[in-house]
């Protein structure tokens, strides 16, 4: 006898619990995401500054990354031994508003761990011998990345949508690193690393042993910068509207950068808007690549996208074709910006497209770890924790008209930049 075939049922996604804040005696905030089987720990410090308060270019860079180098007590080499002896990976990185050190380890490892970190972190030396090895480690890299179109796309897209004096928006130079010196890295970390700046996320599996822990090495009494960094909204110098052509040598194809500075996360179109730009170009079937890649073959990959940058957000489509095909493609870019004004979403698209965003959600949320870089990410954003569970119900309950109305609203050829690099 033949089995009956499944019922199909919608795609469903509970909300999503948010972390617990508690808050350690010297006022340094902690965010707890507690779950997870496997005993492995996630540790974020974060530190209020990143590019918006540096002096020079690359300073917040470079400052953040030394921490690895240590000081006389603990060298570069005894800490990557120590890493390497329990097993544990960390990686620093700078944003605009944000430096960022994060640690993986095993559970059990977590205690000798801190006492390394906290070394680095209270006492780093900037050692000249070591700052000269990674400087021209990142110079070598910053030279080949400089070849890339999509890299170069996306340095000239933000130096559009900034301004070229915006320290957002200026463009870094081979002669930027080579003016790194250890004064401007002491300058800025005294400036920056302390209590006053700090905010933790712990994610993972951990009890309150862990967290005294933590607060025993970072939580206590008060350390390091003596005042809170002031970072005041930096709004665009000056958004640059139309063509900007970047000529890379000895390149097939562009890399191409459509787009403009869009509303923040506390405007009421902002999730709304983040979920159209899905339906544009954020997942396989979406309407830039049905269109752009599988109909007409100008690229193997296109994607829209609300990024943030900082507590601001800039809408852009992306992507890389061959030379010929660059107006193509545009111009097919700007059809579907057309279409969305004109046409209602059919409800079997609708119901396509929340299938899959739902389904990325819950990749996104599926382990205790990848909870943590998007509640950071909300963080810095500006965003309220609650507002994972916000984009949900927009998800859930945005209609076709939603659709038509923002795109009336925000996609507008006359209002972009078309940055392209290559030819």
């Amino acid at each position: 006898m033949p089995h009956a075939v499944p019922e199909i049922k919608a795609m469903e996604m509970q909300n999503i619990k948010l972390p617990q804040k508690v808050q350690f005696s010297n006022g340094v905030p902690l965010f707890l995401i507690n779950g997870g089987v496997h005993e492995v720990v996630r540790l974020d410090l974060l530190f209020r500054g990143g590019y918006a308060v540096q002096s020079r270019p690359l300073q917040a860079l470079f400052t953040n990354r030394m921490l690895r180098e240590g000081n006389s007590v603990l060298n570069a080499a005894a800490v990557s031994r120590k890493l390497d002896s329990c097993g544990a990976w960390m990686e620093t990185y700078s944003s605009q508003n944000c430096n960022h050190i994060t640690l993986y380890t095993l559970r059990r490892h977590l205690p000798e761990l801190l006492k390394v970190l906290a070394e680095i972190v209270k006492n780093p030396a900037f050692p000249q011998k070591n700052l000269d090895v990674v400087r021209r480690a990142n110079k070598s890299h910053f030279l080949i990345n400089s070849r890339k179109v999509d890299v170069v796309a996306q340095r000239h897209f933000e130096k559009a949508i900034w301004g070229s004096e915006h320290k957002f928006g200026r463009l870094v130079c081979a002669e930027d690193y080579d003016a790194v010196t250890v004064e401007l890295l002491r300058e800025y970390y005294g400036n920056v690393y302390g209590s006053q700046n700090c905010t933790i996320f712990l994610s993972g599996k951990f009890d309150d042993c862990e967290v005294g822990k933590l607060g025993d090495y970072f939580g206590k009494e008060q350390w390091g910068a003596s005042s809170r960094v002031s970072i005041d909204d930096l709004p665009p110098l000056a958004s640059m509207r139309g063509r900007v052509n970047v000529k890379v040598d000895d390149t097939m194809q562009s890399g191409i950068k459509i787009g403009m500075m869009a509303v923040d996360s506390s405007h009421p179109d902002f999730y709304t808007l983040k979920y159209l730009s899905v339906l544009l170009g954020g997942f396989f079937g979406s309407r830039l690549m049905t269109n752009v890649r599988e109909r007409n073959g100008y690229t193997y990959h296109i994607e829209a996208d609300l990024s943030a940058f900082g507590h601001r957000n800039a809408f852009s489509v992306t992507s890389e074709a061959a030379n010929e095909y660059v107006q193509p493609l545009i111009d097919e870019v700007y059809n579907e910006f057309h279409r969305l004004q004109t046409e209602p979403v059919f409800v079997e698209e609708m119901e396509k497209l929340r299938n899959c965003t739902l389904g990325e959600l819950c990749r996104e949320y599926e382990g205790v770890l990848a909870k943590a870089d998007v509640f950071i990410n909300t963080w810095l954003s500006g965003e309220a924790f609650d507002g994972v569970n916000s984009y949900l119900d927009v998800v859930r309950n945005a209609s076709p008209d939603d659709f038509m109305r923002l795109a009336c609203k925000y996609l507008i050829p006359e209002n972009m930049v078309e940055v392209v690099a290559g030819v």
